[in-house]
């Protein structure tokens, strides 16, 4: 008997933080011009009085491929353009998704003040992030492209494919930062784990070698980030990506979109309170 009103009371209140995780979504796509104005504000005052703006991130992007390109086509016995092509397509992603981790784990705690005074979405919190990573993701993907062609490499048609991966690893960045955002509120040591866990999957995801040097295919197949980073690679180097990589990179963001409405669901109502 106790099990069944304990049951009744339990399930509107969860049917409830369904509603509300729902809702904050709504308000986040509603108000998307404010996420937009912010992300773009950000852009503008971390680069106040700047020459080269947001480009000072792709200058740098493109001074690292430069040199691990010297560096790794010698030890893996590669072409130098070939393999400069192959290493800069993959690292402007791999910089996308290593940023917008990081910052979903610290966008609830880096708008602590505007949470416990404002009744904000923290879907326009999520967005915020993904529109001001997409804009820096602009600056670097044109670098690149630039010095690609300058290098002699073929620019494809099929660079137009670019567009719908990137939007969808945007996107999987959006629902990372309502997942993971509010447990590295609640718990301020997950940001620590999860840059370590970054460091190590930069080493056994194919971006500074290729798949077929891997000894152990699981490393590629059963990777998510490979895929996700393939949706934007694979164009930029005249391929189009996989059935495969299309399929586990939308299972992955299903999955990462669940997660985030269950995440908002239980915490909504308490991540002021952890700030």
């Amino acid at each position: 008997m106790d099990s069944t009103r304990r049951a009744d009371r339990d399930g509107p209140a969860r049917c409830g933080g369904d509603v509300d995780a729902i809702i904050d979504l709504a308000r986040g796509v509603q108000h998307w011009r404010t996420s937009y104005a912010m992300g773009v504000r950000d852009i503008e005052l971390r680069y106040k009085r700047s020459l080269l703006g947001p480009f000072w991130i792709s200058a740098s992007l493109v001074a690292s491929i430069l040199a691990l390109s010297y560096l790794f086509s010698s030890i893996f016995k590669q072409e130098f353009l070939v393999y400069t092509t192959w290493l800069s397509s993959g690292l402007v992603v791999w910089t996308l998704l290593q940023t917008m981790v990081g910052e979903a784990c610290g966008a609830l705690v880096e708008h602590g003040p505007y949470l416990q005074n404002v009744p904000m979405p923290l879907s326009v919190i999520a967005l915020r992030v993904a529109i001001r990573n997409g804009v820096v993701f602009l600056h670097n993907f044109v670098a690149v492209a630039i010095v690609m062609v300058l290098m002699g490499a073929k620019l494809y048609w099929t660079v137009v494919m670019v567009v719908p991966g990137a939007a969808l690893v945007l996107f999987f960045g959006f629902c990372l930062t309502l997942a993971i955002g509010p447990a590295c509120a609640r718990f301020r040591d997950i940001p620590q784990v999860v840059t370590s866990m970054m460091q190590i999957l930069f080493f056994v995801t194919p971006i500074i070698w290729m798949p077929h040097q891997a000894a152990r295919p699981a490393l590629t197949d059963s990777n998510p980030l490979y895929h996700l980073i393939e949706l934007v690679r694979a164009p930029m180097l005249g391929h189009f990506p996989s059935e495969l990589n299309w399929t586990v990179s939308l299972v992955v963001c299903a999955g990462m979109a669940v997660l985030a409405l269950i995440s908002v669901s239980l915490t909504r109502k308490r991540v002021a309170l952890w700030l």
